[in-house]
Order: structure tokens, then C-alpha cells, then sequence
């Protein structure tokens, strides 16, 4: 009886690895178009844990034409790619994949690519009359102009929506004057144009591999940033099934309205900076919005970020429910809705 056991214990065990083994993450990476051997990915299950180390899971290293693989049960995962250990060295390989979080699902392999930079050199604080960091954002090694330096305080919602600060780069070159403290620093510069939307191909973009950033009272941190692009390369494969909610925005007249993005709240306030958000609606009013996990999110539709509704805004939430809410789940990973919106008027 106790053989008998033993081997069904045993099939248990690898009939639950294979099951296992059929969703996770898998792809390329590569450094400025060239396919990088001996690099390990890493998933997070949030941001703070990057810095202190908590990964979940870690892949074997990347082969010698770039490619890895993840086994990870469903979920919610952060991702880096980097080819050290303890802390960082100029000279080595480090990613923060820009889509974190990705999304999991059961019986899938999601493609996820890494495209690098190097750990550049950086001279160490210096004393002055104020604090604050100063540096520079590039692009294999030449200033990226008209782009934007991020400031956020909390990792906890994923650098979604605006942050703590926001500085126009003109030039590549920067300043910025900060109270003592802890922050993280992302760097965009969109083609569209604009502060907020998601990254598509062609948009610069990257995480600084420092994060978190300690500003020390009258002491100046150097801070590089060397942007990234999306490498579709690197993305090749099967894509993940869509996840989230999509629809249409109308105005009081039923018709669709353009330029408008949804916005999704994990608190039912609805006040400050959104949890997620959708690109701007297209002509017919549409819009697509990926969510992470099942909910509730709480749903309005407006023109801009940021600060009560303006007025004559085009604004109004989510009236399928008393509460403004939608709830994913496992068997139904896509919700179709409506929102109406109005112009606001000045209180």
C-alpha cells in the first residue's frame, strides 16, 4: 500500500509540474538589436520588492540566441532581466519590462521581450545649498530632447497616471530640486506626443535600474537615464488573451465621443491618480482598458488628468451599477459597457 501511495503521490506531483509548466513567460532579449546570452528574468509580485530582492521566480539564464523561459502559475507578475547578482556594476545589463504588470493566464505562455541597457557610471552625491538629483536622459548615448522625467513617491500602482512630479527634458539635461527622500524615476518621451498614455512602438521610455532613489538633505544625486524602444522582435509569438473591459463613451445624445480615456479606480472615492487608464477613445468612441486582476474597479470616462472636472469637461462614470463598479473573473475575462458623459459646469 505504501508503493501504491508512493507512485500516486509521484504522478501527482509531475501531473501538477506539466500542468504548472504550461503558463508562465517566455521571449527574447537582446541589447541594441543584438541577441544577449546569460541573462536571468526575474517576476516580482510588486515593485518594492525589486530592490529588496523578493522575487518569486527566477528563469536559467537566457540561451545563446537570446531566448528564455519562466514557468509561473496565473497571476500578476513585475519583471526585470539583468546578468548580476548583489548590486550593480557600470558596464552591466539591466531591464525593467515597461508592461508590468504582466498578466498570467492558465494554459498560456505569455511573450515578454527585454531590451537592455548598460549600468552606466554615475559620480556619487555632491554638497550644495538645496537637494535634488540632476543628470541626464539618452538614447544609445545621444540626449533624447522634448522628453519627460517622472518623479512617484509610491511603486505601489505601477506608475500609472501622473506622479509626484513631472519635468519637461528639453535638451537631455536636467535638475531638479526634491526634499529629502525616497523616489522612483521613469523616464517617457511619446511620439504622439503628451505626458500620459500607454507605450507604444516608437515611444522612448525606461525605469532607472537605481530605484528607489534616496535624496539626502543639501546633497544632489546623479542620476542617468538611457532610454529604450519597444523591439517587436523581441515580441514575437502568441499573444496573451485580452483581459479587462472594453466599450464605447457617448455623450448626451448618444453619439460617440473621441479623445476621451477610462479611467479605473481600485477605491470607490474615485479621487486622485488612477489606478489604470485607457488610451484616448478613436472616432467611434471606443476604447480598450487591460486590468490585471478581477476587481472591483470603480469607472469613469473624462478628457483629462488630474483635479476636479473643468468646466464644460467631458465627464461621467460608469451607471451600470450603483456603485460605478465592474468585476472580472476567471470565466469571464471581458466585460463590454457603456459610458455616458456631459460637460461639466462650474459649481
Amino acid at each position: 500500500m505504501k508503493r501504491v501511495a508512493l507512485i500516486i503521490t509521484a504522478l501527482l506531483l509531475v501531473t501538477t509540474t506539466a500542468a504548472f509548466a504550461e503558463s508562465g513567460i517566455r521571449g527574447r532579449i537582446a541589447w541594441r538589436g543584438e541577441l544577449v546570452p546569460g541573462i536571468t528574468v526575474r517576476a516580482y509580485r510588486q515593485i518594492a520588492d525589486i530592490a529588496a530582492g523578493k522575487h518569486v521566480a527566477v528563469a536559467a539564464p537566457s540561451k545563446v540566441d537570446g531566448t528564455y523561459s519562466l514557468d509561473l502559475p496565473p497571476g500578476s507578475y513585475f519583471l526585470t532581466a539583468r546578468d548580476y547578482e548583489g548590486q550593480p556594476q557600470p558596464g552591466n545589463y539591466f531591464c525593467y519590462y515597461s508592461g508590468s504588470p504582466i498578466r498570467v493566464s492558465a494554459d498560456h505562455r505569455t511573450t515578454v521581450g527585454f531590451n537592455l541597457i548598460k549600468i552606466p557610471t554615475e559620480a556619487p552625491p555632491v554638497e550644495a545649498s538645496s537637494s535634488g538629483i540632476s543628470g541626464e536622459l539618452s538614447f544609445q548615448g545621444e540626449p533624447l530632447e522634448r522628453a519627460y522625467l517622472y518623479v512617484y513617491k509610491d511603486p505601489s500602482k505601477g506608475f500609472k497616471g501622473p506622479g509626484y512630479f513631472v519635468q519637461p527634458v528639453a535638451k537631455g539635461d536636467f535638475r531638479l530640486r526634491l526634499p529629502p527622500g525616497e523616489y522612483y524615476l521613469l523616464a517617457r518621451k511619446r511620439a504622439k506626443g503628451g505626458q500620459f498614455g500607454p507605450i507604444e512602438i516608437g515611444d522612448y521610455f525606461n525605469y532607472y535600474y537605481g530605484n528607489p532613489v534616496t535624496v539626502e538633505k543639501n546633497r544632489v544625486a546623479e542620476v542617468k537615464i538611457e532610454t529604450i524602444t519597444r523591439m517587436p522582435m523581441l515580441e514575437e509569438g502568441e499573444a496573451a488573451p485580452f483581459r479587462g473591459i472594453k466599450g464605447v463613451v457617448t455623450g448626451h445624445d448618444g453619439k460617440p465621443v473621441a479623445g476621451l480615456h477610462v479611467f479605473a479606480y481600485l477605491e470607490a472615492e474615485m479621487t486622485g491618480t488612477p489606478d489604470f487608464f485607457s488610451p484616448p477613445t478613436g472616432l467611434d468612441g471606443r476604447f480598450e482598458l487591460k486590468l490585471p486582476g478581477n476587481g472591483p474597479y470603480y469607472l469613469l470616462a473624462r478628457e483629462s488628468f488630474g483635479g476636479p472636472a473643468g468646466d464644460g469637461e467631458l465627464y461621467g462614470k460608469f451607471d451600470g451599477n450603483s456603485d460605478h463598479a465592474v468585476k472580472l473573473d476567471d470565466k469571464k475575462n471581458v466585460l463590454e459597457i457603456e459610458i455616458d458623459v456631459e460637460a461639466q459646469s462650474a459649481k
